[in-house]
C-alpha cells in the first residue's frame, strides 16, 4: 500500500479526532500573557493548564532578564553544536549552578527535555544491558527505551513488589550477558500527580546493583526543602545516579539538564547524539534560566504560595467529594465517571459557560468510562480563582451524573461517536 494512502486511512490515535477537535480540544489557542487568567476564543478563562508552577513565566525580573539577554545576544548566539563552536561561559555557569542545587558533582544542559531523555537512554545502555522502568513512564522515557536493542521490562506503577520481581529477571539476564541494569522512573508522574516510590526503589540498590535515572520534570522547583525535587523530598537525592529535569515546568522556559557524577555527565556530554549533532541552546535561554534558578533559590515564598494554593484547591475539591486519586504533589487530577464524548461536552461547557480552561484526559490514557480533568495550580492563582473553579466543578458534575451531557450528545447526533 502507498504510505500516504495508509496514513489517510489511519491518521493515528489523536489524528482521528482532528476534524472536530482541532482548535477546541487539540491545539487550542490560549492568548495573552501567561498566567492564571488567559483568553480562549476571545473570552477570559481561569487557566489550569499552564505549568508555570512558581509564576516565573511573566515575573517582572524574568521578563527583564529575557529582554536584556535578547538585546545582548540575539537568538542565534552561539552558532553550532556545543562540541564544535557552541560552548559559552553562560552554559558552564548554568551547569555549575544546577549541579550545586541538585547536590550532584556535575550537570549537562541540553536543548530539549523530551529529546534529551530519549538520547540519554540511548547513550547509557548497550545491547547487553537491561532496562527496568515504571509502566506509567512519560512518553520520552518510552521512546528512549524503544531504541534499546537489549531486554527491557516494565513494572506495575509504583509497585515495589513488581519492581523487585523485574529487577530479579534483569539480574538473571545480566549474569549471562555481563551487562548492567538501568532502572528508570519519575519523581512525579504528570497525570496521576503521584511521586515515584524513590525511597523504596533506592532500598533495593545494594541487592540488585542497578543504576537509577529519575525524570523529575514536575518535582524540580516544587518538592523538597529547597525545591531540588522528589529525591530531596524523600531523602534519597544522593542515591539518584542521574537526575533529570526540564526547564518547561517550574522554570517556565525551554531546555533541560542532567546531573550526576562527574565522569558520567562527561560521558553523556560526549555521547548524546541529540546534542552532538544539534545547535547549542541559545544564550538568551541560558541567561534566562540563570535568572529563573536564582529566583527559585532566593524566593522561597514563591514555592510557599504555590503550596498554599495547592492545598486550598485540593482540600476544597475533596470537601465537595471529588476523587483526586492518590496525588501527593501539585498536580491535581479530578476523576469523573463518564464517556469520552460526555467529557468533550463537559469541557466545552466549562469553557463556554463557566470560564474555566482545564485539560481533559480520556481513554486510552485512563480506563474507559472515566474522565480526568487535570488542574495545575500555580503561585499566581487566587482564592477567587479556586472558589469559582470548585463551584463550576460541582455544577458540571451534577450535569454529568444527571445525564445532561448524554442527552446533548444524543440530540446533536455526533458523527464521531463511534470513534471514541
Amino acid at each position: 500500500m502507498d504510505i500516504f494512502e495508509r496514513i489517510k486511512q489511519n491518521p493515528g490515535p489523536l489524528g482521528q479526532f482532528a476534524q472536530y477537535g482541532e482548535g477546541e480540544y487539540i491545539f487550542p489557542k490560549l492568548e495573552g500573557e501567561i498566567g492564571p487568567r488567559m483568553k480562549f476564543k476571545g473570552k477570559e478563562m481561569i487557566c489550569w493548564s499552564i505549568n508555570s508552577y512558581l509564576g516565573l513565566a511573566n515575573h517582572p525580573e524574568v521578563r527583564k532578564a529575557d529582554a536584556e539577554a535578547a538585546e545582548k545576544y540575539g537568538m542565534a548566539y552561539p552558532m553550532g553544536a556545543r562540541a564544535m563552536s557552541g560552548q559559552t561561559d553562560l552554559h558552564e555557569e548554568l551547569e555549575r549552578q544546577f549541579a550545586e542545587f541538585t547536590q550532584k558533582e556535575s550537570a549537562f544542559v541540553v536543548n530539549f527535555g523530551y529529546q534529551g531523555m530519549v538520547s540519554c537512554i540511548d547513550a547509557l545502555v548497550s545491547k547487553n544491558d537491561v532496562i527496568v522502568y515504571d509502566v506509567d513512564s512519560h512518553a520520552c522515557i518510552v521512546d528512549g527505551v524503544r531504541l534499546h536493542f537489549g531486554k527491557r521490562f516494565t513494572y506495575q506503577h509504583n509497585n515495589i513488589e513488581s519492581c523487585e520481581k523485574n529487577l530479579e529477571r534483569a539480574r538473571k539476564i545480566t549474569e549471562q550477558t555481563g551487562g548492567g541494569i538501568l532502572l528508570i522512573t519519575e519523581g512525579v508522574f504528570g497525570m496521576r500527580g503521584e511521586q515515584g516510590i524513590l525511597k523504596e526503589i533506592c532500598a533495593l540498590k545494594s541487592k540488585y546493583n542497578f543504576r537509577l535515572l529519575v525524570d523529575d520534570a514536575h518535582g524540580f522547583g516544587t518538592l523538597g526543602k529547597t525545591g531540588a525535587g522528589a529525591g530531596e523530598e524523600q531523602g534519597v537525592q544522593d542515591q539518584i545516579d542521574i537526575y533529570f529535569s526540564t526547564f518547561a515546568k517550574s522554570l517556565a522556559s525551554m531546555g533541560a539538564f542532567f546531573a550526576g557524577d562527574k565522569d558520567i555527565i562527561r560521558y553523556l556530554r560526549y555521547n548524546m547524539r541529540s546534542q552532538t549533532f544539534a545547535k547549542s541552546l541559545p544564550s538568551v535561554l541560558v541567561a534566562g534560566a540563570l535568572k529563573r534558578l536564582e529566583l527559585l533559590k532566593t524566593r522561597p515564598e514563591l514555592k510557599a504560595k504555590l503550596w498554599e494554593n495547592v492545598n486550598k484547591l485540593q482540600s476544597a475539591l475533596r470537601a465537595e467529594g471529588f476523587n483526586l486519586g492518590t496525588t501527593n504533589t501539585c498536580v491535581t487530577p479530578v476523576y469523573l465517571d463518564g464517556q469520552a464524548i460526555e467529557g468533550t461536552l463537559l469541557v466545552k461547557d466549562l469553557r463556554d459557560n463557566y470560564g474555566i480552561f482545564a485539560s481533559i484526559v480520556v481513554y486510552p490514557v485512563i480506563p474507559k468510562g472515566m474522565i480526568l480533568l487535570r488542574l495545575i495550580p500555580t503561585a499566581e492563582h487566587t482564592d477567587e480563582d479556586i472558589d469559582i473553579t470548585v463551584k463550576a466543578f460541582v455544577s458540571i458534575r451534577e450535569k454529568l451524573t444527571t445525564g445532561v451531557y448524554r442527552k446533548m450528545e444524543e440530540e446533536m447526533g455526533f458523527q464521531y461517536k463511534q470513534q471514541l
